[in-house]
């Protein structure tokens, strides 16, 4: 049954898809990382997937994991902004390449990436592509051989990911029409995805977010194999869907999608602005903000679902 042939009834019927499923061939099973990887990918229109993503790398550094934090945006990188950073080394680009001749050491990882204090502890963020152009350079083979290279250099790996280009459903990204003939540039997003340890897919809170969200996890479940993904609300608030909206979205997202909300992240725009004005993450900024402990419970959780042995007892 298509989405379009499930009924919606009263608000859910703002929130439903115009188009139908395709079907697609059934693809082959990818090998997940050899490292534990979090990804965190969104639909259009930024439903704030790369705050998420600093923002749940910060809380795992709190939690006295190792963890770096990688711009993978290939369409629209904005972590160092997030993060309140001018000058950034190559990053992205020169590890990739570096990698890929066998010449990626632990001194060029340090020299490349930026240390950021958090409380105790320190996370290593590295920076994207200068220019959405220089995709092609962003290669699974590269990205894994990266990663493998300097495992012990870190416990975690948090992702922040692009946009899909190309939906199968005719709800498509608008930069779709100035890339005919490039649609496996999303290739590597849908196999990053299929091989992360975990996937949280961040979505708004309004009808147009909702409805984006569908279409996003359409295309989600069509291409993404044997991936169980942490579905955020990200600025909840109860003005565009009235005093049930909690409950309107789980209904909506259950029927429609077969997907269950793990997290709220209440809408705070006063505490995000300030955080984004000074570069810092909320757990920085405001310890006691109630975004800043739904974030510290998703990052909890997600450590929590893959550790085990020595890990869980320093988690607990």
């Amino acid at each position: 049954m298509t989405l379009t042939e499930q009924k919606v009834h009263g608000r859910r019927a703002h929130l439903a898809l115009v188009t139908g499923k395709e079907e697609v061939p059934t693809k082959s099973r990818s090998e997940k990382f050899d490292v534990n990887v979090i990804s965190c990918w969104g639909p259009a229109g930024s439903p704030g997937k790369s705050t998420i993503a600093a923002n749940l790398a910060c809380e795992m550094t709190l939690l006295g994991q190792r963890v770096l934090l990688i711009d993978l945006d290939t369409l629209a990188p904005s972590l160092a902004v997030t993060l309140g950073l001018v000058d950034t080394p190559a990053g992205l680009s020169a590890c990739l390449r570096l990698a890929d001749q066998n010449r990626l050491s632990i001194e060029e990882y340090r020299r490349l990436t930026v240390a950021i204090q958090v409380g105790r502890h320190e996370l290593r963020f590295m920076s994207g592509l200068s220019s959405p152009s220089r995709w092609p350079e962003v290669t699974l083979e590269r990205v894994s051989k990266m990663l493998t290279t300097l495992k012990g250099e870190f416990d975690q790996v948090v992702l922040d990911l692009p946009q899909a280009t190309n939906f199968q459903s005719n709800l498509n990204h608008p930069s779709t029409s100035s890339l005919v003939g490039e649609l496996n540039r999303d290739s590597l997003l849908v196999e990053v995805l299929e091989r992360s340890s975990k996937v949280v897919l961040v979505t708004g809170s309004d009808p147009v977010s909702a409805h984006r969200f569908l279409a996003a996890k359409e295309y989600f479940d069509s291409n993404v194999q044997n991936t169980n993904p942490y579905l955020v609300v990200n600025r909840f608030r109860t003005g565009a869907l009235g005093s049930r909206a909690k409950a309107e979205l789980q209904e909506t997202y259950l029927s429609l999608a077969q997907a269950r909300i793990d997290t709220f992240i209440p809408d705070e725009p006063g505490n995000f602005d300030r955080a984004l004005l000074n570069g810092l993450p909320l757990a920085l900024l405001k310890r006691s903000s109630p975004a800043r402990q739904a974030i510290s419970d998703l990052a909890r959780q997600l450590l929590l679902d893959s550790a085990s042995g020595e890990a869980l007892a320093k988690l607990s």
